[in-house]
């Protein structure tokens, strides 16, 4: 008998946008990407989405202390000390 996927599993085109969420946010904070799902998984990283006063789309990921802006087919990491705030 085939498995059935579970009711609230992530529907095929949201995995992929899922993964590439989880493989940005371990560029971001320079983790293994394992490392990154474990800290998702544990709620040790905090997402929000935002948006830019010109209209760009993001979501910041909030690591201990530090947060970065993660856009399609863009990272923003702020150097220590910077705002990434508009």
């Amino acid at each position: 008998m085939a498995n059935k996927p579970s009711k609230n599993a992530p529907k095929p085109e949201m995995q992929s946008e899922i993964s590439a969420l989880i493989d940005a946010i371990a560029k971001a904070f320079n983790i293994p990407e394992a490392d990154a799902i474990d800290a998702v998984e544990r709620s040790l990283i905090k997402m929000e989405f935002g948006q830019e006063k010109n209209g760009d789309r993001f979501v910041a990921a909030t690591l201990g202390e530090r947060t970065v802006r993660i856009y399609q087919g863009a990272i923003k990491v702020p150097k220590p000390g910077d705002n990434i705030e508009d």
